[in-house]
Formats: structure tokens, sequence, C-alpha cells
């Protein structure tokens, strides 16, 4: 996908970190609409792009999915692996950087940064990409996701359904989820109340799940949880 610089001045820029908005998704959004007055690249609208290796879901997959799915394939094909395993997936998953389940990972208290970590370092590029076929580990995330999807009657796969089938990976990017403590936080039942919680902000007439309004409800929220479970720890104690 073309990288566009956007500059910003110095006081919004710390602004926009600090609400941690996805730069690239509201400026996609924004320019799509001045371009045909269209509302596109939204959560709920299903890629146009056709995935990498032939590659099918139902329900189909957003934008986000789509592009995670072409970065894991360029991931293994740079590092000559001969298959794209879900750990590819993770890592593209967390490259990607700007889908709302993955700022919410981290607003929970786990960084890209960790997550990256335990996963080792990135496989080294080699002089001879490869053209790597699916693992069948791989082809299970994609379908717990499209399960799930489908278990949301959502019109589309969403990052949120593809870490849910990254959780159930009981390989290596199952295993950094577990070593770093998303996967007892980041359940299924947090990741159906983040989906069912975004479709409902859009729901809402003139406002959008990516607005800074949602964001402030999503940090109340978090503050929230976190209160109570500081309140059950003491009670533990």
């Amino acid at each position: 996908m073309p990288k566009v610089n956007v500059y910003l001045p110095d006081a919004l820029a710390d602004r926009v970190r600090d609400a941690r908005l996805p730069v690239s998704r509201i400026c996609q959004a924004a320019l799509t609409q001045a371009l045909d007055g269209a509302v596109g690249a939204t959560h709920e609208t299903p890629t146009t792009r056709a995935l990498p290796a032939g590659l099918t879901l139902t329900p189909p997959a957003n934008h986000h999915v789509a592009a995670i799915l072409h970065q894991a394939y360029a991931l293994a094909s740079a590092s000559g692996a001969g298959t794209v395993e879900p750990v590819h997936l993770l890592r593209a998953f967390l490259d990607e950087g700007e889908s709302l389940v993955l700022n919410t990972v981290e607003l929970l208290g786990f960084p890209a940064a960790t997550i990256r970590a335990a996963l080792g370092e990135t496989p080294a590029v080699t002089a001879t990409p490869s053209e790597p076929a699916t693992s069948p580990a791989t082809l299970a995330v994609l379908a717990a996701a499209a399960e799930q999807a489908t278990a949301h009657a959502s019109a589309v796969t969403t990052g949120s359904h593809l870490l849910l089938g990254l959780l159930r990976d009981d390989g290596e990017a199952g295993a950094a989820l577990r070593r770093t403590g998303v996967s007892a936080v980041v359940t299924p039942a947090a990741l159906s109340a983040l989906y069912y919680g975004v479709a409902f902000g859009r729901m809402l007439p003139g406002r959008d799940a990516d607005t800074t309004v949602l964001r402030v409800m999503m940090h109340d929220v978090l503050d929230r949880l976190d209160r109570l479970q500081k309140r059950l720890d003491a009670t533990d104690a």
C-alpha cells in the first residue's frame, strides 16, 4: 500500500498521539469523502482488494485484515519461508498498527513492542524471496476468525476476529500472546464486547467509531475496569 506523508503542527501531533487516533484510517476516510462524497474505508466495509494466495473469507475481510494478510505473505516471502504461519499474521497485525483492536490491546497494557519482543527477532531478509504457501495452522486461524465474524452477524471479518483466531493458535503466535498475558485479559468475551461496542457506536446518528468521542468513552471504560480490578485484588488480599 503506497505511503503518503501527513504533516501536523507540533501541538496537534501531540494531541493525536495522546488520543491514539488511527491516522491512516481517518485520512483514508476523509480523502474518500472529499473525492466522491462517499463514506468509505470503514470498519464495516468489505475490502475491494484481492486477498493474497487466492484466499477467501466469509464474511469478507475489511481493509485492515486485507492489509494484514498481504503484509504477512510479504514477510514470509522476504524471509524465504516456505509457508505463511500464524506468527507471520501476528507480526503483520502488529506492524499494520492502526486497527482499533490493536489500540485497545495497547490501552489494556500490552504494547506492540512487548508482544514483538516475545516473538523474538524478525527473520532476516533473504536474497531469494519465496512464494509461500498457506500453512494448515494459518488456515485454522482464518477459519476461527471467520467463524467469530459469522457469530457476530458481521458483514466483514475484522481485526478483532483475526485476533481471536490468533489467540486460539497452538504455535508460536499463540504462545507469545500467552507469555505476555494478552490471552488472559483479551478474552473472546472481551473481543465480543469490543465488536458490539463499535457496532453500537456506528448506529448512533452523526457519530463514528473512529472519533475522539468513542476513544474518550473507551478510556473511561478501561479506567472503570482498572478500578474494579484493583478492588478485586484488594478483596483477594
